[in-house]
């Protein structure tokens, strides 16, 4: 039976990809476990919706007005790579998502980095979801609604509309847009993974390491 140590440290969802510091992981992909709900941020109904707003307006004032925003403890186990999140993958999602959108929109958005490896177990639906947007970037001219030019690609499954976790991913995708229309996305991106602005937002990481 192997042994089980705790390990904690601060973060951000791009950084916890690309760094490697004394006592932390390796993490090369998050996947949410099957034990998990589907994604709910994205859900329409008021509450849900007052939730959405109050995140969103801290993940702006994070990125554009010097207030840092620490997202409390996020904590799971990392498995040959993989971290597995016990808490925090709604956190996670909408970090995962916002970063998909901010990089698409500023032009600076790779086809390769490894935070792209960020996936659900959950259903094979929600998996090939995240798979097929992080190879297709927003366009950088789009004017409308996020999901709008999602669903009118040609990779897009009519039956991911019964997906709850895509759905929600969707509704998040165009609130993120509105929240953010009338930031400059080159400014937003360099705060999201440059030097010291990585701090913001910042994840406070609590992970359980079989070694």
């Amino acid at each position: 039976m192997s042994d089980i140590r705790i390990a904690g440290y601060r973060t951000t969802f791009r950084a916890m990809f690309e760094a490697e510091l004394e006592a932390t992981p390796r993490v090369n992909e998050v996947e949410i476990p099957l034990i998990q709900r589907d994604y709910a941020q994205g859900r329409e109904d008021l509450r849900t919706s007052a939730i959405r707003t109050r995140f969103l307006d801290a993940l702006h004032a994070a990125l554009t007005k010097d207030e840092p925003v620490g997202l409390d403890f996020i904590y799971g186990e990392v498995r040959n790579g993989t971290f597995e999140p016990l808490d925090g993958q709604q956190r996670l999602t909408t970090l995962f998502l916002l970063h998909w959108y901010v990089g698409s929109r500023s032009g600076a958005y790779k086809a390769e980095e490894r935070w792209h490896n960020f996936t659900y177990a959950t259903r094979p639906s929600a998996r090939r979801f995240c798979e097929r947007i992080v190879r297709n970037p927003l366009p950088g001219d789009l004017t409308g609604p996020p999901s709008e030019w999602i669903t009118d690609q040609s990779w897009y499954l009519h039956l991911w509309r019964f997906d709850p976790t895509i759905q929600a991913m969707l509704v998040m995708l165009d609130a993120i847009a509105t929240r953010f229309s009338g930031e400059d996305p080159a400014l937003l991106w360099a705060r999201l993974t440059d030097g010291a602005d990585e701090l913001l937002p910042e994840l406070v990481w609590l992970s359980w390491i079989r070694t």
